[in-house]
């Protein structure tokens, strides 16, 4: 079994690794609590400071089905985000940016934050 999955490896049959980037760009709106999951993956909460990033590394299910979602904290804010989806997603550097309006793709493509996201409200 192990023979076979170098050879895949060296073959290049395994997908290739994704990296997904976030960045906290709120400037005077403070830290960023970033959450991050897929279906198998539960990669807990980040504290990013203003202008700190975080990123994970996974490769795509062989099913082409893999969803990474973000929860985004800050002061009283609450949002969520699909951050890698492979029915949408081709990059392998997907690199987003959190802004106290909406997250942006490298900068480049903005989106606002989806109706659904609200205030956070401590119980």
């Amino acid at each position: 079994m192990l023979v076979a999955l170098i050879i895949s490896v060296e073959a290049g049959l395994l997908p290739k690794k994704r990296t997904v980037r976030i960045t906290n760009a709120l400037g005077v709106y403070g830290d960023l609590v970033v959450h991050c999951k897929s279906k198998d993956d539960d990669l807990g909460d980040r504290v990013l400071h203003p202008g700190e990033s975080f990123e994970f590394r996974f490769r795509q299910n062989i099913f082409g089905t893999t969803l990474f979602f973000c929860s985004f904290r800050w002061s009283r804010e609450f949002h969520y985000y699909d951050v890698y989806r492979a029915d949408r997603d081709g990059c392998s550097k997907c690199y987003w940016t959190v802004y106290f309006l909406g997250i942006c793709f490298h900068d480049q493509n903005c989106y606002p934050w989806p109706v659904q996201s609200g205030k956070f409200i401590n119980p």
